[in-house]
């Protein structure tokens, strides 16, 4: 597939999940050269994406009795054209801040749909 063909194929997809497809920022932190005596500037870079929340097991699928595995992450498919989501950048839905703790690109390098998971 071409990446434009995987592109319109992700928006059309964001669009059909309607309500489920919610309207969020990524926070981009940029940290600038660094200055004797005033230290690194930061720079903050808001970037509007779409999110589709999805749900993970917290447990071992073959046992249901089995204790939670450490603390817990949210996930969410993401439609983010303008830049690759990563590691650390903040995402703010819906009033409530949170931190990416993973990412992977899900779209064979199109650069547009992205798993995260974020607490």
């Amino acid at each position: 597939m071409k990446q434009l063909d995987i592109e319109k194929m992700v928006r059309r997809l964001f669009n059909a999940a309607g309500e489920l497809a919610v309207l969020a920022t990524l926070k981009r932190k940029t940290t600038g050269s660094y200055s004797p005596g005033t230290g690194a500037a930061e720079t903050l870079e808001d970037i509007p994406i779409r999110l589709v929340r999805i749900e993970k097991p917290l447990r071992d699928s073959g046992n249901e009795t089995a204790p939670l595995m450490g603390e817990p992450l949210h996930y969410a498919l993401v439609e983010c054209a303008d830049a690759i989501p990563r590691a650390d950048d903040d995402l703010l839905i819906a009033g409530a801040g949170f931190t990416l703790v993973q990412v992977v690109s899900l779209d064979a390098g199109a650069g547009i749909l992205y798993e995260v998971a974020y607490r």
